[in-house]
């Protein structure tokens, strides 16, 4: 829970970036209570008084796509994040992470996310999103946090992770498990729901208890076993909110314009907003596609649709390893994974599939080669910072037989970088000002260096260096835009009685230090933060303060809705 400092703060001879996109002014900004509470072009006073020397004061920066929901239980100072300007980490993404469970599914989620989210000591004490944001409260985070409802979670308090359509004419017979708004429902007499209608009363029951949207992820299961006509009708319920949903889409490589247009229909029948997660065009043959998309997003918009998106500044993404998996392959629970995985057919069958031209999103071939598949991370810590063909060489392998093998050794539990993009596309969506930005931030072993350097890297690479983007169009796509979208009414923008989420960066001397071989290296150059009016950073270096908030949708919209916010355009 944030605490407002009672001591006074005003930042001097500033560069303000106001979020909205407006040109920068030169200013004084006075903090007092956790809220901005002064902007002058005269120098104000207060108990403490920082000179910026003209440096740069914007809002503090959102990333709009982050995996820290485990790590902030184990970490909550979050110093990989406050070095790069943000102060508002959102979690719950690619429709798989911790809540809702069911009870009788919690080991299995446990272990299925812990290569994308982390693991803390002992069971999930939570089942419920409620439950979940109660506990990252009690661990007094250092950022403030934000949730989307998972769809693959809210699928399996109904499905388990059965590859199979849900349907009205199947009638839930007890209701899911930990729902017991459906059992008072049966205690009253009511007939029980189909399943169709019962995922959309979770995906209600979600967004009460504070998550913000709902994200799919369409290469993992169970999110990926959803048909279009259950995403339409969970696009409803966020219609009914005015809220948005939030999408891995099916495939980012050779169908990439196809799948993002397949979401938007999705999202434009079922009424809602439509946001795609870490935008890419993956594997060079697709090179250059990604002013397809804009075109998509142009007609979308035409049409009337809201359509937004994050991405990250790199050429490689990252992900858990069994994503190179062909989807058959990765079907049912871990133990039926690794049990396949034994079989030597299977391992040909897998290698075949990758090899050849086919629907599905083959990161593996849309790599071109095993050198650029990169072990990030493995359970036993072996392999970290090699790549697949030295892993292979290593155990005298072919490279599928390699990585299968990989995968049983380590229980599955093994994340990888994938070089697979081009930046004449990274550049394109990064000029266009519908998107966001966001870590994607895996942790463990030697993490993509997006989890610690992508802000510093916006900043020093495509601001300072290249001017791909001005500093007024970086601040409204870090913290002004995220925050309209988000629906944060008092958050995102330098403005008087504002919360005061700020940061303060030399833009000359900013330097993304975190690299492939050397990732925990903090960003240079961003010379203070505050969350909540309190000093996170001072000088460049944490100051050990732990003054996040865990937002909650209904709290920060004021009621069951959405306020439309588009402040940029007021």
């Amino acid at each position: 829970m944030t605490t407002a400092s009672s001591t006074s703060l005003a930042f001097r001879d500033a560069r303000v970036l106001d979020g909205s996109g407006a040109a920068a002014f030169a200013g004084s900004v006075r903090v007092a209570n956790g809220r901005i509470d002064e902007i002058s072009d005269e120098p104000l006073d207060a108990e403490r008084v920082i000179d910026l020397g003209g440096a740069y004061l914007a809002p503090g920066f959102i990333d709009m796509h982050a995996h820290s929901e485990l790590r902030l239980f184990e970490h909550p100072e979050a110093p990989e994040k406050l070095t790069q300007g943000i102060t508002t980490e959102v979690l719950g993404q690619d429709g798989v992470s911790v809540a809702p469970i069911p009870a009788d599914l919690t080991a299995e989620w446990e272990e299925r996310v812990k290569s994308l989210d982390g693991e803390i000591d002992g069971r999930w004490p939570w089942h419920t999103v409620a439950g979940y944001l109660d506990e990252l409260e009690a661990a007094e985070p250092a950022v403030n946090c934000a949730y989307y409802a998972p769809h693959g979670n809210i699928r399996s308090q109904l499905a388990g992770f059965e590859d199979r359509p849900l349907s009205d004419e199947r009638v839930v017979a007890a209701g899911p498990v930990d729902a017991p708004h459906l059992e008072q429902e049966a205690a009253d007499g009511e007939a029980a729901p189909g399943e169709l209608e019962a995922l959309r009363r979770e995906l209600a029951v979600a967004l009460d208890e504070g998550a913000f949207g709902m994200s799919k992820g369409m290469i993992y299961p169970p999110s990926s076993y959803a048909r279009d006509d259950e995403l339409e009708a969970l696009a409803t319920v966020l219609a009914e909110r005015d809220s948005f949903m939030i999408s891995h889409v099916w495939n980012e490589t050779d169908r990439v314009v196809e799948s993002i247009e397949r979401y938007l229909d999705i999202c434009r029948r079922g009424g809602c907003h439509a946001h795609v997660s870490h935008l890419k065009v993956g594997g060079k043959r697709n090179w250059g596609r990604s002013e397809a998309v804009v075109d998509l997003f142009d007609e979308a918009v035409e049409r009337g649709q809201r359509v937004t998106f994050d991405q990250y500044p790199y050429t490689a993404g990252s992900t858990m390893l069994t994503a190179l998996l062909p989807p058959w392959a990765r079907q049912g629970e871990s133990e039926d994974i690794r049990h396949r995985l034994h079989s030597a057919a299977v391992r040909e069958r897998i290698a075949a599939d990758i090899d050849s031209a086919s629907d599905w999103d083959n990161l593996a071939r849309a790599a071109g080669s095993w050198e650029n598949i990169l072990i990030t991370q493995t359970g036993s810590g072996r392999y970290q910072g090699e790549t697949l063909a030295s892993v292979a060489a290593a155990m005298d392998r072919e490279p599928v037989d390699a990585m299968c093998e990989l995968l049983v050794e380590e229980d599955l539990d093994v994340t990888m970088a994938d070089f697979i993009m081009s930046e004449e596309d990274i550049q394109r969506f990064l000029a266009d000002d519908r998107g966001t930005f966001c870590t994607d931030g895996i942790f463990g072993g030697k993490p993509h260096p997006r989890a610690i350097g992508t802000f510093g890297r916006i900043l020093e690479r495509y601001v300072r260096e290249r001017d791909v983007l001005s500093p007024e169009l970086l601040a409204y796509k870090a913290a002004g835009h995220p925050a309209d979208i988000l629906g944060l009414d008092d958050r995102g923008y330098v403005r008087e009685g504002y919360v005061a989420d700020l940061v303060a960066f030399d833009l000359d001397a900013v330097a993304a230090n975190a690299t492939y071989e050397d990732p925990f290296q903090f960003t240079d150059g961003i010379e203070y933060v505050l969350v909540g009016g309190t000093v996170a950073v001072a000088d460049g270096a944490p100051t050990g303060a732990r003054n996040g908030s865990v937002l909650r949708s209904h709290e920060e919209w004021n009621g069951a809705n959405r306020p439309t916010l588009d402040r940029a355009a007021e």
